[in-house]
């Protein structure tokens, strides 16, 4: 979030100024739910966790087999900082409280990078949670030149994507780097290749640009080529890079962008989304050319109201306008606005 939690409390009527968020999580194609939910207050400027739960429904990681005999797991934090467990076996019964700063919160715990039975435990829990990408990418963030990163999972910001896409270069990945330059083509004519230059432990992108008759290419670096062109860059990058989250999100995709070459990022999105069920792609837009590329079932309102945001699909008469093909939905945000 934009400037930190403090930017969030300072909206609170009352005091103390406790920040609450619950998610929850539905997998349909491997029948595993739960929910994750904790409140924030401060102490001498401190934050501090005064309540976190986590439950997961899903498979006994003990019995993997067995996917058809119910499995709940569950986890409680109070404020003082005691943890209760409940797990079908008594195996998990006598687990160790793991040590806890009053400001750290115990899901970071479950990374699957940490041997210990609570990552075993929830580790569903902790990939619904962790597994996500928002991601507000802006040409001034990605221009300079980068430090190597071995990190294979695109920054929000996109500070790492030189290092993201020269992870492209193996033969599982080869698919990917041609569907990135693929692409970018469609977006900077007669682009024949992404390539990656190391320069005194940094990395920077540069463009391989065939000549008008095909031949004699040249190279054009990061500050020879567009804002818009950066941009589309680092937004396909989501979607084309190594491991992408399960749920992508997108601010405001349009800016910068010709709306002729919106379809590109929608078809780049799509791409993201064919043959993985579980997979979400989340964007914020004020487009009416890209919000008309999708389902009006689809489509989420957001609007606020006396200090509180509601999300809801447009109301049931403007999706009918839309099905019967008086108005699109994007002419319909233009005209009266779309509607809960």
């Amino acid at each position: 979030m934009r400037h930190g939690i403090d930017s969030i409390r300072r909206w609170s009527k009352t005091r103390p100024y406790i920040i609450s968020i619950k998610l929850e999580f539905v997998d349909l194609l491997q029948n595993e739910k739960g929910f994750f939910k904790f409140s924030l207050a401060s102490k001498g400027g401190e934050f501090t966790v005064t309540e976190e739960e986590g439950v997961w429904l899903g498979v006994d990681p003990l019995e993997p087999s067995e996917r058809d005999v119910p499995f709940r797991a569950r986890y409680k934090r109070d404020a003082s900082g005691k943890i209760e467990l409940e797990a079908k076996s008594n195996i998990y019964s006598t687990l160790p409280a793991p040590r806890l700063s009053q400001s750290e919160l115990l899901i970071t715990q479950f990374n699957p990078n940490i041997s210990s039975p609570y990552s075993l435990l929830f580790r569903g829990l902790y990939a619904a949670v962790i597994d996500y990408g928002a991601y507000s990418i802006y040409p001034n963030v990605i221009r300079d030149p980068q430090p190597v990163s071995t990190n294979t999972s695109l920054q929000d910001d996109g500070k790492n994507l030189a290092s993201v896409i020269r992870k492209l270069r193996s033969t599982s990945t080869r698919s990917k780097r041609e569907s990135l330059t693929n692409a970018l083509a469609q977006v900077l004519p007669s682009l024949s290749e992404i390539k990656i230059q190391n320069t005194a432990g940094f990395y920077l992108p540069t463009f391989k640009v065939d000549g008008f008759d095909g031949k004699n290419p040249h190279y054009l670096n990061m500050s020879q080529v567009s804002d818009g062109t950066l941009r589309m860059l680092g937004m396909l990058s989501a979607f084309y890079q190594q491991n992408p989250p399960e749920r992508v999100a997108l601010e405001e995709p349009e800016q910068m962008i010709h709306p002729g070459l919106l379809p590109v990022l929608f078809e780049a999105a799509e791409d993201y989304l064919e043959g993985n069920q579980s997979r979400q792609l989340f964007l914020t837009t004020h487009s009416p050319t890209l919000l008309d590329m999708f389902d009006v079932e689809d489509i989420i309102v957001a609007h606020w109201e006396n200090d509180i945001s509601s999300f809801s699909p447009i109301s049931e008469r403007q999706r009918d306008i839309v099905r019967q093909r008086l108005f699109t939905a994007g002419e319909l945000m233009v005209v009266e606005g779309l509607i809960l």
